[in-house]
C-alpha cells in the first residue's frame, strides 16, 4: 500500500540571538516572541523567552553579546502567516528602571540553509512634549502592550517611532515535505541585505 500523503509540512529553526549594538548603552537584555498565522502550530520549542543581562566587552563601541539559543519547530499546511521572530530589547536607565530600548522583527527564512539577519530596531516616541517630560520623571516611556503588534500592519500608521540599534540573529533552517505542498526546498546560504558592521557610526 502506498504511503499516505503528508497532511502538513515542517520547518525547523536552530540558531541564536547573537548580539546587539546600541551606541552608548550597556547592561541590555532581549525578549523574543513568535508571531505566526492561525494555520501554523509550534510542535517543539518555546514561543517566547528572555536572554540574560549582558555587559559590553572592553571598549565603548563593542556589541552586547548574548549568544542566546533558538530552537523551534513549526508545522503547517499553508504558507500564509509565515512565522516571524519579534525582538524587544530592554535596558536600565539612570534611575535603575527597566525601559524598552527597541523593537524589531524579521521573518524566518523561506528556504533551508544558514542565514545571518541584522534586525533594525526602533522605539516608540511620545506623542507630545508633556508626555515626553512625564515619561522622563516617571520612567513610563512609550511601549507596546503587546510586542507582537509590530509584526502586523494594522494600526502601525498611528505610532511615531525612531530608529535605535540593531540586533544580529543567526538561523539554520531545515524543512520537510515542502515540495509536496508546491514550495521549493532549495538549499541556500544568505546574509540579509541590511548589513551592519558593529562599531562606531560613520
Amino acid at each position: 500500500m502506498a504511503d499516505a500523503s503528508p497532511s502538513h509540512f515542517i520547518m525547523n529553526c536552530t540558531g541564536q540571538i547573537e548580539s546587539a549594538y546600541f551606541p552608548g548603552l550597556d547592561n541590555l537584555y532581549c525578549k523574543f516572541n513568535l508571531h505566526f498565522g492561525q494555520d501554523w502550530t509550534v510542535i517543539q520549542g518555546l514561543e517566547e523567552g528572555i536572554t540574560q543581562i549582558t555587559n559590553k566587552a572592553d571598549g565603548v563601541n563593542e556589541p552586547v553579546v548574548w549568544n542566546f539559543p533558538l530552537d523551534v519547530t513549526f508545522k503547517s499546511s499553508n504558507a500564509f502567516g509565515w512565522p516571524q521572530l519579534v525582538l524587544s530589547v530592554y535596558g536600565v536607565d539612570t534611575f535603575g528602571r527597566d525601559v524598552v530600548l527597541g523593537y524589531g522583527t524579521c521573518y524566518f527564512p523561506l528556504a533551508a540553509g544558514r542565514y545571518t539577519q541584522y534586525v533594525r530596531m526602533f522605539v516608540p516616541m511620545s506623542s507630545s512634549v508633556m508626555q515626553k517630560v512625564t515619561a522622563f520623571f516617571t520612567g513610563a516611556k512609550p511601549e507596546y502592550v503587546d510586542p507582537t503588534f509590530i509584526a502586523g500592519g494594522q494600526g502601525r500608521e498611528l505610532t511615531r517611532v525612531k530608529s535605535h540599534g540593531v540586533v544580529k540573529v543567526q538561523m539554520s533552517i531545515v524543512t520537510k515535505d515542502m515540495v509536496t505542498f508546491g514550495f521549493s526546498s532549495v538549499q541556500s546560504s544568505f546574509t540579509s541585505p541590511t548589513m551592519v558592521t558593529f562599531g562606531p557610526p560613520e
